[in-house]
């Protein structure tokens, strides 16, 4: 929150223009299939739906959520010629307020050029500050930032959970993806020692998961219990739905044309999280 002095009255009196600043959450699992990008596309809508202001950054080389989003690759393309997706901003000159593309939610595209941004990030203040120092610009103009992370540890995650107030982490209920929550959970300690000290977990959100498979329920039951001792909260699951597939053809969310999906519910649960930590920090 910004406090702007705006005037001195007859008597005196100063009044205070208060600038609201976005609180921006990173999307994050370095595991591939989890259901990130959904979980992306339904927490914006959830948050749409709340009346807010919400930007979804694309930085997954993949550019799952702008196809999601309606880009097909051509479209993608001809922004990239263009000099209109993320990796323009991130790497090169671009102002990342001239990249959005106006909607509800708004969004920065991703091309697989972004797969180039390892090697080319320059900056003065080390390269895991890069999107912390440009995304400054956005912050006024939304209430919410939501990053679609890449399904690697790399360095366009570690970029987006420094630039970041707090992290969903969606995990998929089975053995090998609680496996690797660990690791992530190492790294965003890493990155709060040496970063951001101020990173916060909103919880971790279990998806595609299946009521009616036992090993489901169990492998859910280990996710709980693996992240107790660190007091992270764990949602209740999304349930799996052939209604995600249905509603990324019409590059619409589920929750939007399918809200009785069972489970789909959690989405709000959780976007409801992320505006209390707003109202906390502003």
């Amino acid at each position: 929150m910004i406090l702007l002095c705006s005037g001195i009255h007859k008597k005196s009196i100063v009044r205070y223009d208060v600038i609201m600043q976005a609180t921006i959450i990173s999307v994050a699992n370095q595991k591939g299939g989890v259901g990130k990008t959904t979980s992306t596309v339904n927490l914006a809508r959830a948050l749409v739906e709340a009346g807010k202001r919400v930007l979804v950054i694309d930085s997954d080389p993949q550019s799952s959520l702008s196809i999601v989003h309606g880009l097909d690759p051509r479209a993608l393309r001809e922004l990239d010629a263009t000099g209109k997706t993320f990796y323009f901003g991130l790497v090169k000159d671009a102002p990342l307020d001239s990249l959005v593309i106006d909607g509800a939610p708004s969004l920065i595209p991703a091309s697989i050029r972004l797969a180039n941004a390892e090697t080319e990030l320059v900056s003065p203040f080390g390269v895991a500050t890069v999107l912390k120092e440009k995304i400054a610009v956005l912050r006024e103009s939304f209430d919410f930032i939501l990053i679609d992370c890449p399904p690697t540890l790399s360095l366009l995650t570690v970029n987006a959970l420094t630039a970041s107030n707090a992290v969903v982490i969606p995990c998929k209920t089975d053995y090998l993806s609680i496996m690797g929550i660990p690791l992530l959970m190492d790294t965003i300690e890493n990155v709060r020692r040496r970063a951001n000290p101020g990173l916060k977990i909103i919880g971790i959100l279990p998806t595609l998961f299946n009521a009616r498979a036992g090993h489901d329920a169990e492998a859910l039951q280990e996710l709980r219990t693996s992240v107790a001792v660190k007091r992270v909260e764990v949602f209740d699951p999304v349930n799996r739905s052939t209604a995600f597939d249905k509603a990324n053809v019409e590059s619409k969310a589920a929750l939007e044309l399918f809200p009785e999906t069972p489970g789909i519910e959690q989405y709000k649960v959780v976007a409801q999280k992320i505006i209390e930590l707003h109202a906390t920090q502003n």
